[in-house]
């Protein structure tokens, strides 16, 4: 399958087995389809924006696939999902988004891409992130990175 934007019916299939817990039928479908595929699907289940509807059930079916194999492409797919999509959905959203992109980094400690999207949880007005780790991950993003401009605004607000 090509990497697209899902039709509605395709959607509303995927809607379909969603809400009923349908979740093998769904990782069957997944198979043939690439991760950025899959992500894609997820996110417009989670949530519509024509409707305003949101949906954690994605959230668990996210569970399900961590459970049969961590990767931190999930956990930040799961961060992603959380700290953005969702995020609205409950007072600790943003907070759970923040748990599952700790654990991508500690998946892949030197993934600066992971590093320099958690600081967003220290520039939030909630400042999830504490800033003695935002500066740990700034000072480790500038030595492999120094134009990261996220690194470099972190480090300069904290004045390190």
């Amino acid at each position: 399958m090509l990497n697209r934007d899902m039709n509605r019916d395709e959607i509303d299939y995927y809607k379909t087995l969603l809400n009923e817990l349908r979740f093998q039928e769904m990782e069957e479908l997944f198979e043939k389809l690439t991760f950025s595929e899959i992500e894609n699907i997820l996110y417009q289940l989670a949530y519509n924006p024509n409707t305003d509807e949101s949906n954690l059930l994605v959230y668990t079916l996210y569970q399900r696939l961590l459970c049969k194999q961590e990767t931190p492409s999930l956990h930040m797919s799961i961060s992603r999902l959380m700290g953005s999509i969702l995020n609205h959905t409950s007072e600790q959203a943003e907070l759970i988004g923040l748990y599952h992109g700790l654990r991508a980094v500690e998946l892949d400690p030197n993934n600066i891409e992971i590093m320099e999207y958690l600081l967003y949880f220290n520039h939030i007005p909630e400042k999830l992130l504490p800033d003695s780790v935002a500066i740990e991950f700034a000072k480790k993003i500038t030595l492999k990175k120094p134009e990261s401009s996220v690194a470099v605004l972190t480090l300069s607000k904290l004045k390190f």
